[in-house]
């Protein structure tokens, strides 16, 4: 019930009385083309899935309302042929071929490529769902010559964070290396990274005290560093983590051994999406921050927004109004569990999570989180501090030599 008055509201709002319905247009006019929507498979991977069905349902009353087709066509993601390549080739060649609006990662959404290839957003949505993003809607903003610009519709976020076991015993939300180093768990993390420091030892070193400028590392804080790499010195003489890690890029390649084994004590670095679509079957995890030295929570805010590609206004303004409505905070909150993912609105957020989760700790970390470090953000300082920690993680160089050695080649660069 709760759910059909909502949507009442909102067909009465995004879709103003002024607006002819299609049956009342000209006997002789062609239907208008459908409205096409790209979906990304790594959330939606076909037609069949529950997330799919929710969409296609709330998406129906919109369709008939505004007399148009609403066309979902699921595309890959970082491939060949996926959502970015094909609208990077197909914008000059064949630009009628992409669509009129997309949901893409939020790495994928740099300033460069939000210019060329998406629509401003800065002045197609109401008043309340801007207010009702707040702080949200810089997830969507690139930096353009006089201030920052709404490009993108933010719609779910992903949080770095830390899952253990049972028996890996009281971490708590946030935990200090020491409460890591104490519990003796084996201590699981993506540490590779071709160019650049991984996203945990980041999240560490800002922690400690470093610095950044904008989203990048421009100087290296020699005590920063050198608490982060303590810990992993620590952790390398108890054995609770092996330099295997440096070759591990993703969550995937151990999350399974985490599931499989989950009476060991052990504690992963992976994704709140990941720690969500873990709980069915091993209620007992525990989530927390990522360890810091100070036991201050830590996270790096990922996720997925929405973009509008066509040119043409009309388009925009209808791409626009079917935004608003997919803003529908029941609706958000329903999509937003069934994909395992954190709404950005905020009034969305407890409905979308399981009952067994704790809410309010989500809601804290998202409030701290900090945008990851770049894919692309190859610096010196960043690069130097990767290799520092392959140094100590391979038992080539104490935590103060490899620290005092990147502090010396940064200098002399």
């Amino acid at each position: 019930m709760r759910y059909r008055l909502a949507l009442a509201v909102f067909i009465l709002f995004v879709f103003p009385f002024a607006l002819v319905p299609a049956q009342d247009a000209g006997l002789g006019e062609a239907a208008p083309p459908p409205l096409k929507i790209w979906l990304p498979a790594p959330l939606i991977a076909d037609e069949s899935g529950a997330a799919y069905q929710l969409l296609s349902e709330h998406t129906a009353p919109f369709s008939e309302r505004a007399g148009i087709t609403v066309q979902f066509r699921i595309k890959e993601v970082g491939t060949v042929g996926g959502i970015m390549s094909t609208i990077r080739t197909g914008s000059d060649v064949a630009p009628g071929a992409l669509p009129d609006l997309t949901l893409i990662r939020r790495r994928d959404f740099t300033p460069t490529q939000a210019r060329q290839y998406f629509q401003s957003l800065e002045t197609m949505f109401s008043s309340s769902l801007i207010n009702e993003l707040g702080s949200a809607l810089t997830f969507g903003q690139i930096p353009l010559d006089s201030a920052l610009a709404l490009y993108g519709l933010p719609y779910f976020y992903d949080l770095l964070l830390a899952i253990y076991t049972p028996d890996a015993g009281e971490l708590g939300g946030a935990p200090t290396f020491d409460d890591v180093l104490a519990s003796g768990v084996a201590y699981h993390f993506p540490a590779a990274r071709s160019n650049g420091l991984n996203q945990t030892t980041y999240l560490q070193y800002l922690s400690a005290g470093g610095s950044r400028q904008g989203e990048v590392l421009s100087e290296i804080n020699e005590v920063a560093l050198l608490m982060a790499l303590e810990f992993y010195e620590a952790l390398v003489a108890a054995e609770q983590v092996s330099p295997d890690a440096l070759a591990i890029q993703s969550a995937a390649a151990y999350l399974p051994e985490l599931n499989n084994r989950a009476a060991a004590p052990q504690i992963a670095i992976a994704n709140a999406s990941d720690y969500l679509s873990m709980l069915e079957q091993n209620p007992a995890l525990a989530v927390a921050s990522i360890p810091t030295a100070g036991g201050l929570p830590a996270s790096a805010l990922d996720g997925w927004l929405w973009v509008i590609v066509t040119p043409d206004l009309s388009r925009q303004s209808l791409a626009a109004r079917y935004l608003e409505w997919l803003m529908e905070p029941v609706f958000h909150a329903r999509l937003s569990l069934a994909l395992q993912h954190l709404p950005t609105q905020s009034a969305a957020l407890a409905d979308s999570l399981p009952e067994a989760v704790d809410r309010q700790f989500f809601a804290d970390l998202l409030a701290s989180a900090t945008p990851p470090l770049p894919e692309g953000e190859g610096g010196a300082a960043s690069r130097l501090m990767q290799e520092a920690l392959a140094r100590v993680l391979h038992g080539e160089a104490t935590a103060t030599a490899a620290t005092k050695e990147a502090i010396a080649q940064f200098a002399a660069r």
